[in-house]
């Protein structure tokens, strides 16, 4: 009888086994063959579809993908890319718009992410402002998704995680830095860098040690930045891997800063990073970290004034889009007749809209300061008047937002080119002048709204 029960769990653990192996995600890329000219005229051909490169009628999509150790999976490709995005801004400028995809994702052609993505830059394509200039995504794919299997797919968070941050501290940061450097040989150029979820960890990863240099070198006044706008949503990366970047603005003083540095937007609607995470990180930091509570002169009580201690474990425990003391402003979607319209308020405003939520042990209204008048980080707090969950980042209204934000440097960096007949630049950056956003956040929905076909809920 004792044979018969080992055999049997050795054969369902075989079972598993065999399951596991069969659900796997394919380590390999995607993307593979070299651009030829026009090889997008046809989007669903073949030729199109396992192209790194792909050129089709109204934008260009580049793809860059990574190892789970973060390296890219032939630097010749990678070369290839940046070479085509280099001729494109000596020809015509460029408008490059990268995308950092998330858990459970990759750079299969029939990933949703991607879907909406090409769905994205063609609706740029017809509605932004590119005056004269070429729109280009890049793609940066990842093994987001390791396993197939409806429920064991939903067990990958930690090792996921890891590998997001390993993805960003590997080659995509020298890849944003390559942009970088092409995005500045014009100033009409612009470059936004957007990650979600899990690659919103390997944007944060990727770019807050250069943002922090940045910051504490006052780069800005000599065009230092990694690109135009950093924007992450719903971001799975805990507050401490943002840390000494924060500390860095609170503490120096930018007199050359225009736009922020870096964005990050998350909702309250999100339940993946309000309890999943937490719950996620407290179980993999159980036994391999040991947490100390830390002295902070400028962390303190908004309402009270009180001097607060600065806990290792809210650090851990929280997304950096979710901690409090991190938060800048909240944003909520009011309505006039059918077309919804940004309020952006600052947390001292709202105190009460800016408190920690979800699975935390944090309480009252924690904060940090005072901060500069430039402060070059921006983060804001939004509900499901914006984003529904976690994964609801293509909807229009939050499209719209992100648009409007890049919109304002796109103008911004053409106020001397005498073929863009624009209507005033305003000084300060968009989100310190309310009724401006209000107005082209409205311009903008109608638009998008319409190329979308989207029935917004109610």
């Amino acid at each position: 009888m004792k044979h018969r029960n080992i055999t049997g769990s050795v054969l369902i653990g075989l079972m598993i086994l065999v399951l596991m192996v069969s659900g796997c995600a394919t380590t390999d890329p995607y993307h593979s063959m070299a651009w030829t000219d026009g090889n997008c005229l046809d989007a669903d051909s073949s030729d199109c579809k396992q192209s790194y490169y792909q050129e089709h009628s109204k934008y260009d999509l580049a793809f860059a993908e990574f190892t789970e150790r973060g390296n890219a999976f032939n630097d010749d490709w990678i070369k290839q890319v940046l070479a085509k995005i280099g001729e494109r801004q000596r020809t015509q400028g460029v408008v490059t718009i990268v995308f950092i995809h998330g858990w459970k994702h990759n750079a299969d052609e029939n990933d949703e992410n991607l879907k909406d993505f090409k769905k994205t830059l063609e609706l740029l394509a017809e509605s932004a402002q590119l005056i004269n200039r070429r729109l280009v995504g890049v793609y940066i794919g990842w093994r987001g998704s390791s396993i197939e299997l409806p429920l064991l797919k939903e067990l990958t968070f930690w090792d996921r995680k890891a590998v997001a941050q390993e993805v960003g501290k590997g080659g995509v940061t020298r890849l944003l830095l390559e942009l970088d450097k092409i995005d500045r040989e014009n100033k009409r150029n612009v470059l936004a860098i957007v990650g979600h979820s899990f690659g919103g960890a390997i944007t944060v990863s990727a770019t807050s040690e250069v943002l922090t240099e940045i910051i504490v070198n006052d780069r800005q006044e000599h065009g230092g930045r990694i690109g135009d706008a950093v924007i992450v949503l719903n971001p799975a990366i805990e507050a401490n891997q943002s840390l000494s970047m924060v500390e860095a603005a609170v503490d120096n003083q930018n007199t050359s800063l225009r736009n922020p540095l870096f964005y990050s937007i998350s909702s309250d609607a999100d339940s993946a990073t309000h309890y999943l995470f937490p719950i996620g990180q407290t179980i993999g930091l159980l036994f391999t970290w040991r947490q100390k509570d830390l002295q902070r002169s400028y962390y303190y009580d908004r309402l009270t004034d009180e001097k607060l201690v600065l806990r290792e474990e809210h650090l851990d425990a929280a997304t950096t889009g979710n901690f409090a003391p991190y938060l800048t402003h909240r944003l909520t979607m009011n309505r006039s007749g059918d077309t919804p319209y940004p309020s952006l308020l600052p947390c001292d405003e709202v105190p009460d809209d800016c408190v920690p939520k979800g699975l935390t042990t944090l309480d009252g209204h924690p904060t940090i300061g005072p901060l500069p008048a430039d402060y070059p980080l921006q983060f804001i707090k939004t509900d499901k008047t914006v984003m529904a969950g976690h994964n609801d980042i293509f909807n229009p209204r939050i499209l719209t937002f992100i648009y409007t934000l890049i919109d304002d440097v796109v103008r911004y960096a053409v106020i001397d080119d005498p073929d863009y007949k624009y209507d005033g630049i305003a000084s300060g950056n968009i989100l310190s002048r309310p009724e401006d956003l209000k107005q082209r956040f409205g311009r903008f929905y109608d638009k998008i709204l319409n190329k979308m076909q989207y029935t917004p809920a109610d």
